[in-house]
């Protein structure tokens, strides 16, 4: 479809942008990047060129004779749906976007079970998104369906996205790009994760007079268990506490739980040994699921789970906070104490039972993409660059506004706002690893001033890196596939990862299911492409 693209003038003075903070100096900690750009600097001619100052400076005209500004829309999730004071914090955010980018810019946070389905209407149906986070769409189904636009499209990238690209490494940016095509930019994150960690709430701990002082500590810090000492945990937290519900599992067994690599975002064949072998096998035949699928059955049986797991489909974070559920299961990385005490609205110990480990798709994940049918790019460039490289944009999309949902410590570090915590804030979206770039604004309470660069170090000294990093797959041709592999897996799939069948017979049914869906045909076309690319990379 044609694309509306602002006109531009080619000869203009390059604007210098000043990226203020909200109140205080934001702290700006940079991850693999080249420059920090901090509250009071100005940005560099990379960052703003005459192209992206002159569109500015026509929206800026635009805007004067017509009364109004024109809108850009962001959408994400969290796990607790719609903050309460997300119209105020829009308010401030297009305030300041007004004079900076000509724009108006909305956030649309959207409840997690809800998003995904939300997010198809909308991008099919042409209701206003301009910028969207694809994780729980999927970004291979995100681009099979022609919901995203190529970002190098008539080089506005180059023009428009100088910023990034200062940002975010070459190899990252590339580990985006689907059949040579860049459709997304990766949010700066801990692209390493460490499987997996069990999550507890002190509370339940001091209840059971449990000591996690015996167990030793982590590389990260963090208590370091066994699944016996998890098991023994979960004993005793479900006698002491018969009314509540000890784990908030959900279909994440092996994504948060184990080092197998889901090449091409999908486990319709992985790596099981993906730091050492290159051979695409089936996950579901294997032993690690097995083991999963029997420790999930166990702790049916024992009552530790809802029986409602298989159509509750609210965050496990969300779950715990409502006070029903003691413990939930994710990755941890440095600073993860203090996210998810956040996300869980109580102080949690986390207990650490994996490894480190960085898939082939851990950068390209869930990339920020720009709808296909966004009515003006360029805009809608300049807000995803702005989103990586302002602070004070940044701060009001992680954390809300200084004075009312936080508040500056003499250290630098934030905590809630006085009068506020985790069950009255109007703003705590709770997913800051999904954020574009968090390290260009505050760290809470808590969390180290360097937090961006000891996630950097995180991700470069990770013990266990699959050797398809950076390899993507454009699965367009196996569209039809996917779709039926991925029917089969709802039908029979859940109920042997939430342990309400059997896992012998589960298992047999899910592999049945599978295969009569295609799955060999689509582990071929994944294996063919993964061998081109290990050749054309000389990996053996």
């Amino acid at each position: 479809m044609k694309k509306k693209i602002a006109s531009l003038l080619l000869s203009m003075t390059t604007m210098a942008m000043v990226l203020t903070g909200c109140g205080s100096s934001a702290p700006s900690s940079d991850q693999g990047a080249t420059a920090t750009i901090k509250d009071g600097e100005v940005a560099t001619a990379a960052s703003v060129s005459d192209k992206a100052a002159q569109a500015i400076a026509d929206r800026k005209a635009e805007a004067e004779k017509s009364g109004k500004y024109e809108k850009v829309v962001i959408a994400f999730f969290d796990w607790t749906g719609r903050p309460a004071g997300l119209d105020r914090v829009n308010e401030a955010l297009s305030a300041y976007t007004e004079e900076t980018l000509g724009l108006d810019v909305e956030l649309m946070i959207i409840d997690s079970a809800a998003y995904g389905d939300d997010m198809k209407l909308m991008l099919s149906s042409g209701e206003q998104v301009d910028l969207f986070s694809t994780c729980i769409l999927g970004y291979n189904p995100s681009i099979n369906n022609g919901y995203v636009l190529d970002l190098e499209e008539n080089g506005m990238f180059d023009d428009y996205c100088g910023g990034i690209k200062e940002k975010i490494r070459a190899d990252y940016l590339d580990a985006c790009r689907v059949g040579g095509v860049l459709y997304g930019t990766p949010p700066i994150k801990d692209y390493a994760i460490e499987t997996c960690a069990v999550c507890v709430g002190q509370e339940y701990l001091d209840a059971i007079g449990y000591d996690v002082s015996k167990l030793p500590t982590s590389d990260l810090g963090y208590p370091r268990a066994t699944w016996d000492d998890i098991n023994d945990i979960y004993a005793q937290l479900h006698e002491k506490f018969p009314d509540k519900y000890v784990m908030a599992i959900q279909d994440n067994e092996l994504t948060q739980g184990s080092s197998v690599d889901n090449i091409a975002g999908d486990y319709f064949g992985t790596l099981l040994d993906p730091q050492n072998s290159l051979k695409i096998e089936d996950v579901y035949e294997s032993d690690i699921f097995k083991e999963w699928a029997q420790r999930a059955y166990e702790w049916n049986q024992a009552g530790y789970l809802s029986q409602d797991a298989l159509t509750d489909t609210t965050g496990a974070s969300a779950k715990v906070k409502s006070g029903s559920y003691m413990a939930m299961m994710a990755c941890c990385k440095p600073g993860y104490k203090t996210q998810i005490s956040g996300e869980c609205g109580r102080d949690m110990v986390v207990f650490d039972v994996g490894e480190s480990f960085m898939s082939s798709s851990s950068v390209s994940s869930f990339p920020w993409c720009v709808n296909q049918n966004t009515e003006d790019p360029v805009a809608t460039l300049q807000v995803l660059n702005a989103l990586y490289t302002d602070s004070t944009i940044e701060t009001l999309m992680c954390w809300g506004q200084e004075g009312k949902d936080f508040k500056v410590n003499s250290d630098g570090t934030i905590t809630y706002a006085d009068g506020v915590d985790a069950n009255n804030s109007e703003y705590y979206p709770n997913v800051l690893w999904l954020m574009p770039n968090p390290y260009v604004t505050y760290v809470w309470q808590g969390d180290p001033l360097d937090l961006g660069q000891q996630i950097a170090d995180f991700n470069d000294n990770c013990t266990c890196k699959s050797k398809a990093l950076g390899f993507t797959w454009d699965n367009t041709d196996y569209a039809s596939e996917y779709t039926a592999l991925k029917n089969a897996y709802d039908e029979y799939g859940p109920k042997v990862v939430y342990g309400f069948v059997e896992p012998e017979q589960g298992i047999s049914e899910l592999v049945a299911a599978l295969k009569a869906a295609g799955l060999d045909d689509y582990m071929a076309g994944k294996q063919e492409a993964l061998d081109a690319w290990a050749a054309e990379n000389g990996i053996n």
